[in-house]
Order: structure tokens, then sequence, then C-alpha cells
């Protein structure tokens, strides 16, 4: 009677072992599944009255707390790559949304590949009247004519490298280029298209 005893509870513990094995397994082969994959890079989120776009940025526009460097962040802000398109019209308002660790680096607005502020933004959130980044485009193009063409803009997120009064006493064009855009360290583009 002592060996039927044993016996019995011999075989619950031996199946107990392999399903325990088992779901060591499943679960190393889990994190080998997820260590893989890419980690999704920040959110931008660009809102116009109702219409929204929220991406992602590609990888090759986002190194994760690091620089992008000078030469990447100029090709991720010159990107055609998946650009969404938002329409506008005069009197709208222009919402911009970052994830908190884009907000707690601080980033950047730019439009046709200039800054809006030199001071980088610190909030998850911030609103722009559509009138004034084009009124603002059409100071940069002095003689041109008061229209509304496509606007790219741009939200650049900056590090510690980012040094304002560094960038503006540059003393040439390429050393400016390289101090701005070498602080980089993501880039989400959209484009504003005026309403026909």
């Amino acid at each position: 009677m002592t060996a039927y005893a044993t016996t019995r509870s011999r075989r619950p513990r031996g199946r107990r072992i392999a399903r325990t094995t088992l779901a060591a397994g499943a679960v190393s082969l889990g994190l080998v599944t997820l260590a893989a994959c890419d980690k999704p890079t920040p959110h931008a989120t660009f809102t116009v009255g109702s219409s929204t776009e929220s991406h992602e940025t590609t990888t090759d526009c986002w190194k994760d707390g690091e620089p992008l460097g000078a030469e990447r962040a100029q090709s991720c802000l010159e990107s055609e790559e998946d650009v969404p398109v938002i329409t506008v019209e005069t009197g709208d308002t222009f919402r911009v949304g970052v994830d908190p660790e884009v907000a707690e680096s601080g980033w950047l607005i730019f439009y046709q590949g200039q800054p809006y502020e030199a001071e980088p933004y610190t909030t998850t959130y911030e609103t722009f009247s559509v009138d004034d980044l084009y009124q603002v485009m059409r100071q940069q193009s002095p003689g041109e004519l008061p229209q509304r063409d496509t606007l790219r803009v741009v939200v650049a997120q900056v590090g510690d490298e980012y040094d304002m009064e560094s960038i503006w006493s540059s003393s040439s064009q390429e050393e400016y280029q390289e101090k701005l855009f070498g602080s980089f360290e993501g880039v989400w583009n959209l484009e504003l298209e005026p309403r026909d």
C-alpha cells in the first residue's frame, strides 16, 4: 500500500515538472521573439479641425536618446517617405502633440526647413495659427506673391547637445547646420496643404 501511494505521488510530480519545463520554454521563446522586434518609435500627432495624423517616425530618423548626426537629420527633414498631409484653410488652428519622452528632452517646430522658435518646447502639446505659419514663411521669402503653397512642417526632438547660443554664434553656415542638426534625436514630418 505504501508503494502504491509513492507511485501515485510521483506521477503528478513528473507531469508538473514537464509542464513547468514547457512553460519556461514558452516564456524563453517569447522573450527571444520580443528581443528580435524593433522598439516602436515615439509618436507625433498633428491635428487641424477634425483631421488628425498620428504616426511614428522611421527608425532611421529616431535614435532612442542618441543624436542622429547632422547629415542623417538633414536627410530626415527632407524625406518624402510616408509624409502625412492635412488640408488647411484660413483661420485654422494647428495642434501638435508629442510623447512625454520627446517633451522631456525638448522639441522644435520647423517650417520649410527653418526653425519657428529657437527655444525648444518641453510640453506634450502646443497650438499654432496656420495663418501665422504661412505669414512667417512669406517673411522668409520676400518678393513672393502672398499665395498659399504646401507647407512642410517638421517636429524635431533635440537632445542635450542643443545649445541655442552656441548655434547662433556659428562662424559659418556649415558650422550652424552641424550644430543645429547634429543635436536632433528624432524627426517627424507633415505637410499642410491649402484647401482649394
